[in-house]
């Protein structure tokens, strides 16, 4: 199978499942009227975070398929420009409410695609034949 095509998989296999549970959690505990009036949503968190994550995922596959050796380095750069993007996306949501509703709720959404990430460079860095010892 592709490379790009099973990452694609997974992130689809990832967001439903974390969203599915996300949402349900919000919702057991009668936490989902926090996002009345602030201008974020649960979707739209998810939203943002998975199409980083893909754009991230077709960087780190064009490294590697052109310098694969840099994998590891692309990742770190591309953790950075994904954390300030995340910043510009919820800057203004930050102190909105009392209870840090929206900050945490962000957290959570944040850390699941950083460790889909790291997932994705794992998987592209480990992809290599290791050359035989002579």
């Amino acid at each position: 199978m592709n490379k790009f095509l099973l990452l694609i998989l997974v992130l689809i296999a990832v967001t439903g499942i974390s969203f599915g549970i996300h949402y349900a959690v919000l919702q057991y505990n009668d936490l989902d009227h926090w996002w009345i009036g602030s201008g974020y949503s649960l979707l739209g968190m998810y939203a943002f975070c998975a199409i980083a994550s893909l754009v991230m995922a077709m960087v780190y596959v064009g490294v590697d398929y052109s310098m694969p050796t840099q994998t590891g380095f692309a990742f770190l750069i591309g953790m950075t420009i994904k954390a300030a993007a995340s910043y510009f996306y919820i800057q203004e949501g930050i102190n909105l409410l009392e209870n840090d509703f929206i900050e945490l709720n962000f957290m959570v959404v944040f850390f699941i695609y950083l460790g889909y990430d790291a997932f994705v460079a794992y998987y592209l860095v480990n992809q290599h034949e290791p050359e035989p010892k002579k």
